[in-house]
């Protein structure tokens, strides 16, 4: 054990030293390239830049190292164990939760989600019905809804919050499932962090998926119960690295995507295009099979509108070169939640003003904040992300509806651009 461990150690700091060499070597390659005044005309070695990639797509291309995926990114820092055992050592602990369930209730209410709605704006004709019959809405709740017959599949949006980063998102007729995680914990049903609140209904409820993109295969953002009930119903659309883990489970419809790859996704003769973006984070189900495959964000394209999905990250500079290269996003998923203790968490999560920054960087017309109100893994008050996003918002100049926490459960409509 004690060899083991000290083989962990000394590969764990040639990897490290290996990433902030490429990482220079990259960056000096980008300042090279920028003086001379031609992107894609370097090549290097450790670096493919082609006539379709230039400088600063390279320097953000993904990174592998002794067979571990790195951040190819100068504000990375990985984390010791020794930072783990300060952090568990000094957090805080309660988050301000109240044992008060009617008070949990008012503060993160849950919404029926807009079943009529959603059947309407599918594409496939397979809707998934686990429930009774079509489903009701309240008056209340989308009184100012306009009326479904007057809706263009063609140029509206939906999108509904499950908690954590899965939504389901209606695009043009492409019905699009992110990080599915339904259970009430996030590893069995007897261990992992708990919901702070229910499901505002199962997957079963919904319209059938079409695809289901996964921006990496920590627990609270990949359902092996949501892999076993999709299965091969579905395409999967996962970072380098975690196709093996499906094939595993039976489930071979497995997209295997590196940054900045793009593929091209067919539905009743519809075309999407399907796009694989960098983020700053890490990977791991267990303590051996960190970073052994990728994590990613995801953009998916339509005709006439985009959905951004992002997943877990910290903030980095490669969402300003994705609005570079790709252009504004109609709508932005993005998280605000699990961003304290800062010192810990700000290379792997952003906090509220960095998504306001990222919905910046790319020429979001909407984002809605995800990855809060759910399982708390972090230190803030469970009720701060809202509030700490409303003011970054009022900060940085934006409109009241571009960018909001949505309510759980809740169908939201956008226009596409």
């Amino acid at each position: 054990m004690a060899g083991y461990t000290i083989y962990c150690l000394v590969a764990d700091q040639w990897i490290s030293s290996r990433r902030c060499q490429t990482v220079k070597k990259r960056q000096r390659l980008r300042e090279r390239a920028a003086a001379a005044g031609k992107h894609g005309s370097i090549a290097d070695a450790d670096i493919d830049v082609s006539a379709d990639k230039d400088a600063a797509i390279a320097q953000y291309a993904s990174l592998e190292i002794g067979g571990r995926f790195v951040n190819p990114f100068a504000g990375w820092r990985d984390k010791t164990l020794l930072d783990f055992v300060w952090w568990l050592a000094t957090r805080k602990s309660g988050n301000g939760l109240t044992s008060d369930d009617m008070e949990l209730e008012r503060n993160l209410p849950l919404a029926t989600p807009h079943f009529g709605l959603l059947d309407s704006m599918s594409g496939n004709q397979h809707p998934r019905r686990a429930r009774q019959e079509q489903g009701s809405v309240t008056d209340c709740e989308y009184a100012e809804y306009p009326a479904i017959a007057d809706l263009n599949k063609d140029s509206t949006i939906t999108v509904t919050w499950f908690g954590q980063s899965t939504c389901f998102v209606q695009l043009e007729g492409l019905n699009i499932l992110t990080d599915p995680i339904f259970k009430q914990r996030t590893v069995f049903s007897w261990l992992g962090p708990e919901r702070l609140r229910p499901t505002p209904c199962q997957l079963a409820d919904l319209p059938h998926p079409d695809i289901v993109l996964v921006s990496h295969n920590h627990f609270d953002h990949l359902d092996v119960d949501v892999v076993r009930d999709l299965g091969n119903t579905v395409t999967w659309y996962v970072p380098l690295g975690l196709r093996d883990w499906f094939v595993r489970r039976g489930v071979y419809k497995v997209v295997e995507m590196d940054w900045w790859q793009e593929c091209e996704h067919v539905v009743e003769g519809r075309s999407f295009k399907v796009v694989s973006t960098p983020t700053q984070h890490w990977s791991g189900r267990n303590g051996f099979d960190s970073n052994c495959s990728l994590w990613s964000s995801f953009l998916v394209k339509g005709a006439n509108s985009s959905v951004f999905h992002c997943g877990d990250t910290g903030y980095c500079p490669a969402f300003s070169e994705v609005g570079r290269k790709y252009g504004s996003v109609s709508l932005a998923i993005l998280p605000i939640g699990s961003y304290e203790p800062r010192w810990y968490m700000c290379h792997q999560h952003i906090n509220p003003e960095d998504a306001v920054l990222i919905h910046r960087d790319l020429g979001a017309r909407n984002s809605i904040g995800v990855h809060w109100g759910t399982f708390m893994m972090s230190d803030e008050h469970y009720m701060a992300p809202p509030r700490d996003l409303l003011q970054a918002c009022i900060k940085h100049g934006l409109k009241d509806s571009e960018f909001i926490a949505p309510k759980l459960g809740k169908t939201l409509i956008y226009q596409a651009d």
